[in-house]
């Protein structure tokens, strides 16, 4: 099955709100990280850098706010605008993430900021799977 679309916005008054989809958790991981991108900046830029990121939560609630944070986390003090999220999920007694996130450094001359995201809530956070699909609903403070 391909899905026709990786994610949405949706109408909130003041904050940013996506819906994110995937085939599999770990696609609907990344293409939460896609969503949130897209609102903060352009990112269709060229990949010179990558970072491994390591997570482990016991819900995949926290998991979700815990990935969008770091990814949020990177931007904000190391300027790195990610492009690529190649994220792999398992379950033991927790979920346990491990992604590698591919962009650039940050380039005012060659980016522009859309919005800026503040923080990742936990507000109207939701995760699962239905029908085969799986989708993420998540809320930023902006």
């Amino acid at each position: 099955m391909n899905l026709k679309k990786k994610f949405e916005f949706l109408e909130h008054t003041a904050d940013l709100k996506f819906i994110a989809y995937g085939e599999t958790l770990a696609s609907c991981f990344e293409n939460s990280a896609n969503a949130m991108f897209s609102a903060i900046a352009d990112i269709d830029s060229v990949i010179t850098e990558k970072h491994d990121i390591d997570l482990e939560a016991e819900e995949l609630e926290i998991l979700l706010h815990d990935w969008l944070s770091e990814l949020l986390f990177l931007f904000t003090t190391e300027e790195f605008l990610p492009k690529k999220f190649n994220v792999s999920i398992r379950k033991n007694k927790n979920y346990k993430l491990h992604a590698v996130v591919s962009g650039e450094k940050f380039d005012n001359k060659k980016h522009s900021i859309k919005a800026e995201v503040k923080a990742i809530t936990y507000h109207d956070m939701l995760v699962g799977k239905k029908d085969s699909i799986w989708t993420a609903q998540v809320l930023c403070d902006i």
